[in-house]
């Protein structure tokens, strides 16, 4: 918003003074003695540039403190709701008009993409609801096997109906990505029965691997949403049972600071590569260890992140290849979850 941009755009009024000062000029000379009306003619000229001088100067100060906000704003992509001139120029009249017009269509647009999103996860939860009816049908299966003695294609069975309860629920818990807040119930939770709630649901993958399991000091009661704090736990879990080998070993512990409770996930899998590290909470990032296994769909810790961050509490990895992998949750005490319910 330079001097040279506004007189730019002030060229034909300003075009129009010097042609009628021209015009002026010309009268003068051409209808008295040039001789005796020189100093006259001059000192009008003077007066006249003056005087537009102080007029353009005026103008551009005024035109400047009208739109510098604006035009900043716009600049650093910031809200300009409340930035709209005030004046009653048509080109001010015109700018609010556009805001209240794009205003309108991005709120016809959020609805659009709110009811076709709604759609979405309707659809995908009743999915979720109509799948597991199969999947039971396959529980029962297996059961029935290990009736009749055929206890390793019963073992393999269960396996792959776990696996597919447990992608059949990141699913469920991917649909309601964009509306986490309203699913969410601040409660006081064991932290405890929770941890085992989770073990003995993914049992089979344990058994499986042969997996050596150390549960210690997990008596805390943690402020937190139950059932997302328990997706969070069982995906870490789940990430470990999958990486580590048969015979492999998982230790969860809990420890209280002055500030947090923090729960530890440690396993002696495959560990993490140092170039990974910084990637893991990414959408749809699976890494080394993710194309190796080829089980990876990137997405699982990607929603922990997102939904630890709402709830205010704290995700932190560390790893060394071939060595271990080591993820802890850190709920704080005194974290401000009346937010939550804002976000």
């Amino acid at each position: 918003m330079t001097v040279f941009k506004y007189l730019k755009d002030s060229y034909r009024p300003i075009l129009f003074f010097f042609l009628m000062l021209l015009i002026i000029d010309l009268i003068l000379i051409s209808s008295t003695d040039i001789n005796k009306s020189f100093l006259d003619i001059f000192y009008l000229n003077l007066l006249f540039l003056t005087l537009s001088l102080i007029f353009l100067a005026t103008g551009y100060v005024r035109w400047r403190n009208t739109y510098k906000e604006l035009k900043r704003a716009i600049e650093f992509e910031e809200n300009i709701d409340s930035l709209a001139p005030g004046g009653n120029k048509l080109e001010e009249i015109l700018i609010r008009d556009l805001i209240d017009l794009k205003n309108k269509e991005k709120l016809r647009e959020i609805e659009e993409l709110k009811k076709n999103l709604d759609e979405i996860n309707d659809y995908i939860t009743r999915w979720v609801h109509e799948i597991k009816i199969p999947l039971s049908v396959c529980e029962l299966m297996a059961e029935k096997m290990e009736y009749e003695g055929r206890h390793d294609l019963s073992k393999e069975l269960r396996q792959e109906v776990d696996r597919i309860n447990f992608l059949v629920n990141q699913v469920l818990h991917m649909s309601k990505a964009s509306s986490y807040s309203q699913d969410f119930i601040v409660e006081e939770v064991d932290l405890s029965t929770l941890v085992k709630d989770v073990v003995k649901n993914n049992m089979n993958s344990f058994i499986s691997k042969k997996i050596d399991l150390e549960i210690d000091n997990l008596d805390f009661n943690i402020l937190t949403d139950r059932k997302w704090a328990y997706y969070i736990i069982e995906q870490i879990i789940n990430n470990a049972c999958k990486y580590v080998d048969v015979h492999g070993k998982i230790k969860i512990h809990g420890e209280e600071t002055d500030e947090s409770i923090i729960l530890s996930i440690w396993d002696n899998g495959m560990g993490i590569p140092q170039k990974d590290m910084d990637r893991v909470f990414d959408r749809g990032f699976t890494g080394e260890n993710g194309r190796r296994t080829s089980k990876s769909t990137g997405m699982g810790l990607y929603i922990c992140k997102k939904v630890a961050d709402q709830l205010n509490f704290k995700i932190e990895v560390a790893s060394k290849v071939s060595k271990y992998t080591e993820f802890k949750i850190i709920f704080y005490k005194l974290s401000d979850y009346l937010m939550v319910t804002k976000m």
